[in-house]
Formats: C-alpha cells, sequence, structure tokens
C-alpha cells in the first residue's frame, strides 16, 4: 500500500458553485451547502451522542418466510454499482471525529474510492481499493503518522458495503423475528423487518465477536435499497462508526 502525505490543503471546496471534480461537481449547488450545514451541526454536537441515532427496524413475525426466498429478494435489491456522499462519526473512547464521506462503490468488482474531508471542506485523505489492495492517493501527516491507516480504513468499507449476501451453504436459524444465517467463513447475516431485510452483519472467531455492522432505515433510490444509517463496531480495537446517507447516485 502506497501513501503520499502532504501538508493540510483546502482543496476546490464541494460547496462552491463550479468547483471542480467528477463527483462533487454533479451536485447541485443547495446539496452542497445541505450537506455542509447538516455536517457542521453533527460535528458540533456528535459529543453529546449517546444510544442508537437511526429508528431501528420493526420487527414482524418470519414463520412463514422463506430463507433461501428472503435472500433472493435481498439480492436482487442491492445496487452494484452507486456513488453517495455520507457524514461519518468516529468514535474512539472519549474521543470524537466527525467528516464527510465522497464513495464510489462497486460491490461486483469490489473496488472502491473514497475522500475524506472534514465539515468545512478540509481533504483529509483520498484512497481507492480493489481485491488486489489499497491505494492511498492522499493523507494529511495526522494520518500517515499513524501507520496503516488507509488499509484500516479500507477493510472497514469492505466490511460495511461488500458481502452483504449469505452464500448458499450457509446455515439458517429461523427466530419468531429474525432470520438468521450462518456462513462457514463465521459470518452470520440477520434478516428482520417487513421487507427481510440485512439488520446486521456480524464476524466472529471462534465464540468471539470481532465487529457488527448495524443497518437502519432503508431507503429506495433508483429502484434499489440503500440504508440511510449505518453503524460500524469493532470490538476488538474498541472504535465505532457512525454513517449517515447525505445523497445517494447511480
Amino acid at each position: 500500500m502506497i501513501c503520499r502525505s502532504q501538508r493540510m490543503m483546502k482543496v476546490d471546496s464541494p460547496f462552491r458553485k463550479g468547483g471542480r471534480g467528477d463527483f462533487l461537481s454533479g451536485l447541485s449547488y443547495k446539496i452542497r451547502k445541505r450537506i455542509f450545514t447538516c455536517s457542521l451541526a453533527l460535528f458540533l454536537s456528535c459529543a453529546g451522542c449517546a444510544g442508537i441515532p437511526f429508528q431501528t427496524t420493526a420487527r414482524v413475525p418470519v414463520e412463514s418466510v422463506h430463507p433461501e426466498k428472503a435472500r433472493e429478494l435481498f439480492i436482487r435489491s442491492l445496487p452494484s454499482e452507486f456513488q453517495m456522499v455520507n457524514s461519518v462519526v468516529f468514535k474512539y473512547g472519549w474521543k470524537t471525529f466527525s467528516a464527510i464521506g465522497y464513495t464510489k462503490i462497486d460491490a461486483d468488482e469490489k473496488k472502491f474510492t473514497l475522500m475524506g474531508l472534514t465539515p468545512i471542506g478540509i481533504k483529509l485523505f483520498e484512497l481507492s481499493g480493489t481485491p488486489k489492495g489499497t491505494e492511498c492517493g492522499f493523507a494529511i501527516k495526522a494520518f500517515t503518522r499513524q501507520g496503516n491507516f488507509a488499509d484500516r480504513i479500507a477493510d472497514d468499507i469492505r466490511r460495511i458495503y461488500f458481502d452483504r449476501i449469505p452464500s448458499p451453504e450457509a446455515k439458517v436459524c429461523k427466530k419468531k423475528y429474525e432470520i438468521v444465517f450462518r456462513d462457514p467463513g463465521e459470518t452470520e447475516y440477520i434478516f428482520a423487518g417487513a421487507d427481510n431485510v440485512l439488520i446486521e452483519k456480524r464476524r466472529y472467531e471462534g465464540i468471539r465477536r470481532i465487529w457488527s455492522v448495524f443497518y437502519y432505515e432503508y431507503q429506495r433510490k433508483n429502484g434499489k435499497l440503500h440504508p440511510g444509517g449505518i453503524i460500524f463496531r469493532h470490538y476488538q480495537h474498541g472504535y465505532q462508526l457512525i454513517i449517515r446517507l447525505k445523497e445517494i447516485r447511480p
């Protein structure tokens, strides 16, 4: 993994009319300004956040739901390629950090690009990932001093947005309100709700849970489902990410 570090720099603001960048320039000025305003408010208030900041999926009985049918319907509902703008809060102990993420995902090819900025438009890092590895095109020194930070961010992106479907060989356990798929690789997928959507993905090592991804407030855009809220918790390393969807594009 290669990373080029530079001093903190002000990039061509994504909130200014006529700003450069393929994805950023495609957003309307009102949307950019709204993202900035919401993200700044989140940045100022996140220190007092507690609990789950999203609406949980309403549980309904799943006795009559066929697990394989639920799995196939969810496969068809997921987008393969999309672009999005998210606000992200990183929490580690008492430390909290807020940012804006501009992300492109190709789930079929397992490729992504990600640019992170502060709420006032200062570029923090830019990286991309493929099945072969991760490349960091830019990062401020505060990040590069953390060692392989790009690989850690890339791993979390993959855990959140890739492999959201259990394999056909997964073992199935039906509870009253949930369908649990467990892959041979010790990953569990929890489906629930009236639409039988993925609400949680868990990774175990033996009986120890390593990390979980929680998905909330699904919304349909361009005929596909996207979670409006995501919480990623890494139990082993003691941190969590709170991700709120601001805009989605095909």
